[in-house]
Formats: structure tokens, C-alpha cells, sequence
């Protein structure tokens, strides 16, 4: 899978992509750090932290707009992937339908992981990539 195709915005310091599991949180992204040096989140400069705050705070707005998110989460870990990236979660209290999937947050009160995952068509990814890169500002 070539996650170029799930690339939603470019910016100076970090890339913002749909991630491919959608399921259960509809609308959820990250952004990685364009540092090739950049590991862990104690690794950031000042000016990547204020950027991936102007990114949070977009991804925020837009997903709040397009699928009426309750809360927003943000999750910096690194245990998989070694280099630095932020997920943006976002969380729903009630289900939503997308494209006749139902979408529906198993903890909203709680962590977001561990979560079930479902297979999201490669369309119905794509349209959501799309949706969130026509509305972000």
C-alpha cells in the first residue's frame, strides 16, 4: 500500500495523512515529521511544535465540520514506528454512518486503544482523504 495516495496536506515540517485504519474513528489522521532525525516527541524543535499545533488545530476544525466529532484526541507514541508523528483522533459519543458503514467509538469516555478494526474499501478511504483535503484550511 503506498501511503502517497493517503497524503492529505503538505506543510513545511510535517506531512498530514488519512490514516488507512479508519475504523472505528472517522476522520482520524496523523502528521509526520519531515526530519529524518526526528524520533521522539522530546526530539521536537519550537518550530515543529507550533506547526503541528496549526495542524491539530485545522484537522480539529474540518473533521468537527464534516462528521460532527465529539472530542479530539492527540497521541504522540512512536512504539511502532520510530520516528516522529502525532495521531489525531477523533471521537464520537454516538454513531456515525459514512458511505453505509457504521462508525461507532467502543470507549468514547476512554483510550482509544486497543480498538476493533474493520476493512475500509480503498474508495470509501480515498473519499474521506478527499472530503478532509477539499475542507482543511
Amino acid at each position: 500500500m503506498s501511503y502517497e495516495q493517503f497524503k492529505v496536506k503538505v506543510y513545511s515540517l510535517w506531512d498530514l495523512f488519512l490514516h488507512e485504519r479508519q475504523f472505528p474513528y472517522l476522520g482520524r489522521c496523523y502528521a509526520w515529521a519531515k526530519r529524518e532525525n526526528a524520533q521522539k516527541f522530546t526530539d521536537m524543535t519550537l518550530e515543529e511544535v507550533g506547526e503541528l499545533m496549526t495542524i491539530v488545530q485545522a484537522w480539529d476544525r474540518t473533521i468537527r465540520e464534516l462528521y460532527h466529532h465529539d472530542w479530539p484526541n492527540l497521541s504522540i507514541l512512536g512504539n511502532e514506528a520510530p520516528h516522529l508523528h502525532a495521531h489525531l483522533i477523533p471521537r464520537y459519543h454516538s454513531l456515525r454512518n459514512f458511505e453505509g458503514i457504521e462508525f461507532v467509538d467502543p470507549n468514547p469516555q476512554g483510550n482509544w486503544s486497543p480498538y476493533p478494526r474493520k476493512e475500509i474499501p480503498l474508495e470509501t478511504l480515498l473519499k474521506i482523504k478527499n472530503d478532509i483535503l477539499q475542507a482543511i484550511a
